[in-house]
């Protein structure tokens, strides 16, 4: 079983449908020569039943002589044996395929070497077998099917017994040839079928050799191949088209984490930095401080600087942990809010931060957004930071809440340089570094505004960063309603 299994699927399958083939041109074969062989030995047996008549008729002649010249030689055809016996079943004749004479039907006989080998002839023998052809060897080889019948005087009474046969060997003959036939055209059949077997095997697996070779291509590094299409009604097809499927998605997914990778490390190089700077004012302002390298005039100043540098850290390491657990999804529970209580909060933070500051608010929808409380104050005052550090002191910002079809649409007015438009889908991403005017000197930590991104994803709303008419930058987010 382990060599069978070893064997390729085509193998076996041609090998499989060879030997049902073979058993059924057996089966057929068998039936066929079974059924021409009745067919051949009823035709036998018609002739004798014929051929039996006729010699009931003249053996009294011959067995009580009337002198009538050769009757059994005049009834039947040279082809057939004909016995004669007595009551007892002692044979007195026997004509094998040849002309019988008178001399012969009464003189007697001498063992006889042809023709079929008998049984005995006796009057109640004959009775049992009356009328039923059956075969039975030759003296001299073959077979032969033979009739026996009893012989009776016009007055009724049993004078002896009859024997008429037939050999079969027209019958085997013909059964040789037909079965030499059948044996040469099965084999032809069976090696034809087998060669067409193969050729369609070959052919339908041909599908599966592509697909191997495809896989190797994957193995190697290719995520890009697919596998050849077939009609998605073979199995073939329908493999193919699932293979395919999953295929782009585990490119896709390939892909995914490798730019989640390549974001990772940007994203630690890019903390390292940051925290960096902060540590390194730390450090170096505590080494001076041990070497007595600071006069005591100028220690108020260092510790503001040391404040300052540690203040810009918890704000980095705050925004961090805030980035990871949105990477996480954890911290969120929208509820049905209110916006404009937070808007007005975030603005009256800002004229806090800037009393020189004009801070308008206007709310024009009466429909409460789906969101986080914290997270939405989170959002908005992160959006009120980032207007105050990137426009000049005094200028307006403005913060509106407007219906914008099935969501609501807020927004942070400011009247600063802006944002080039290149780096609007940018300036979401983790330390993304801008031109020289956006630079973070004006203090944060550099992940303000994605963090406003990932908690807008996170309640499934969307943010974007457009111009504002006559300079400035228009950080807009559109969050989804309560009803």
């Amino acid at each position: 079983m382990t060599a069978w299994r070893q064997l390729p699927l085509r193998v076996r399958l041609v090998v499989l449908f060879s030997v049902l083939l073979t058993f059924a041109l057996v089966a057929v074969g068998g039936l066929a020569l079974t059924l021409l062989k009745s067919s051949l030995v009823r035709e036998v047996d018609s002739q004798l039943d014929r051929a039996a008549q006729s010699l009931v008729d003249v053996a009294y002649s011959d067995l009580v002589p009337t002198g009538v010249q050769d009757p059994v030689n005049s009834a039947l055809p040279t082809d057939y044996a004909v016995v004669l016996a007595r009551p007892d079943g002692t044979e007195i004749q026997r004509c094998v395929a040849g002309p019988c004479t008178r001399g012969s039907l009464l003189g007697g006989s001498s063992v006889a070497t042809a023709g079929p080998e008998l049984g005995p002839l006796d009057v109640d023998s004959v009775a049992l077998l009356a009328g039923r052809p059956f075969t039975v060897p030759g003296l001299d080889g073959g077979s032969w099917r033979v009739v026996v019948a009893p012989v009776t005087a016009p007055d009724g009474s049993v004078t002896g017994t009859a024997a008429v046969a037939l050999p079969l060997t027209a019958v085997n003959a013909t059964m040789g040839v037909m079965a030499g036939a059948l044996l040469a055209v099965g084999g032809g059949v069976l090696a034809l079928a087998a060669i067409a077997t193969y050729i369609v095997v070959r052919s339908s697996l041909q599908p599966l050799r592509r697909i191997e070779t495809t896989a190797a291509r994957i193995a190697a590094g290719d995520l890009a191949q697919r596998v050849e299409p077939a009609p998605p009604t073979t199995e073939v097809g329908s493999l193919a088209t699932s293979l395919n499927t999953m295929l782009g998605q585990v490119e896709t997914s390939f892909h995914a984490q490798q730019a989640s990778e390549q974001r990772m490390k940007a994203f630690v190089g890019d903390a390292s930095h940051e925290l960096r700077t902060p540590l390194a004012t730390l450090t170096g302002y505590a080494e001076l401080y041990r070497i007595g390298g600071i006069p005591p005039e100028e220690v108020p100043g260092v510790m503001k600087r040391i404040e300052t540098s540690s203040v810009r850290m918890t704000a980095l390491v705050a925004d961090l942990l805030s980035l990871a657990r949105l990477d996480q999804g954890v911290g969120m529970t929208p509820v049905p809010l209110d916006v404009e209580a937070p808007l007005r909060d975030a603005a009256r933070d800002l004229e806090v931060l800037d009393p020189t500051r004009a801070v308008t608010v206007r709310v024009d929808t009466t429909r409460q957004v789906l969101a986080d409380d914290a997270a939405l104050r989170r959002i908005l005052t992160n959006l009120v930071a980032n207007a105050a550090a990137y426009s000049p002191d005094g200028s307006p910002v403005e913060l509106t809440a407007v219906d914008d079809g099935d969501v609501v649409r807020l927004a942070v007015v400011d009247h600063g340089p802006g944002v080039p438009e290149a780096d609007r889908l940018r300036i979401f991403e983790r330390f993304a570094r801008l031109d020289s005017g956006r630079t973070r000197d004006a203090g944060g930590s550099g992940l303000g505004l994605s963090i406003v991104a990932g908690m807008t994803a996170a309640l499934g709303g969307r943010v974007r960063c457009d111009a504002t008419p006559g300079g400035g930058a228009t950080m807009q987010v559109w969050l989804p309603t309560a009803t």
